[in-house]
């Protein structure tokens, strides 16, 4: 890959492609991979910049979490009604169910499809089924102590609990991905961002193939709809879990957290160009 160094003459060029690239994702729809052993609020920060985009204002935004996120990444968020705003915070299942067993044993991928509306509830004691829709987790009463974002933030509306199987996880995100095309009456190139922090989680439960699967499909979901998503995985670049499922983006950023402040760096696979390190939020989305 070119890189960002050399004569005045190659980093003009490298500008101009790194440039082209990033109109070409806006554009066509797009999956990054977002490497680098950095803190959760680097990335979160690098995270609110790719769910804001150009015009904050006027994207839809899906994030698909683990556990509750740094506030600064929801900075630019001011519509956090469900027509705008989605969160979905997924449970990694202690029991796996009947379904993902079979998915772990055979080697089947998890498919996305519909799911039934959001707040379906399981009955008591009973274990989630690939059919369920996500369950949305009950807000925590109001406190003196909450700051203005938070309360803001209000997860008794935007946070929907996604607690069973990597197939859940599929459909509910598949499910989000429609209802806001929908409302929208269809979805305008790069509207739509999403971004997905669960794949530690999931490498923790699955093997390395079923979680390859599930971000292909992921990956297709979102340029279907002309979106922009973000995919996380914590450690460096070049470590063999990040090489594996490198190609299935279109681009990669790297983070690092340097004395002058956290940077990134963007690979782009079918420009076969790299940006120079940059600062996180200088305006790459």
């Amino acid at each position: 890959m070119h890189t960002g160094g050399g004569t005045d003459e190659r980093g003009v060029g490298v500008h101009v492609g790194v440039a082209t690239a990033l109109d070409d994702l806006k554009a066509n729809g797009s999956a990054l991979l977002v490497v680098g052993s950095v803190s959760e609020e680097i990335y979160a920060r690098l995270s609110g910049s790719l769910l804001a985009g150009s015009d904050a204002a006027d994207r839809r935004r899906i994030v698909v979490e683990h556990r509750r996120s740094p506030e600064v990444r929801f900075a630019d968020v001011e519509r956090w009604t469900p027509e705008w705003t989605r969160i979905l915070r997924f449970d990694v299942a202690e029991r796996r169910s009947v379904t993902t067993a079979r998915s772990a044993t055979t080697g089947q991928p998890p498919g996305f499809g519909p799911s039934p509306p959001v707040g379906t509830q399981a009955s008591s004691g009973s274990e989630l089924s690939p059919e369920s829709g996500p369950v949305p987790v009950p807000g925590p009463e109001p406190d003196s102590r909450t700051s203005d974002a938070e309360s803001e933030r209000g997860d008794a509306d935007d946070v929907a609990l996604v607690d069973g199987s990597v197939t859940d996880l599929g459909v509910a995100i598949s499910h989000a991905i429609g209802q806001l095309a929908s409302v929208a009456g269809g979805l305008e190139p790069g509207e739509l961002r999403v971004a997905f922090d669960c794949v530690a989680p999931l490498l923790s439960r699955y093997d390395e193939e079923t979680v390859f699967r599930f971000l292909h499909l992921l990956a297709n979901e979102i340029r279907a709809v002309d979106g922009m998503g973000h995919v996380r995985l914590p450690g460096p670049a070049d470590a063999p879990t990040a090489r594996l499922l490198a190609p299935l983006f279109d681009a990669v950023v790297e983070l690092r957290a340097d004395e002058s402040g956290p940077q990134q760096r963007w690979h782009f696979r079918d420009a076969d160009v790299t940006s120079r390190w940059l600062p996180v939020g200088s305006g790459q989305s």
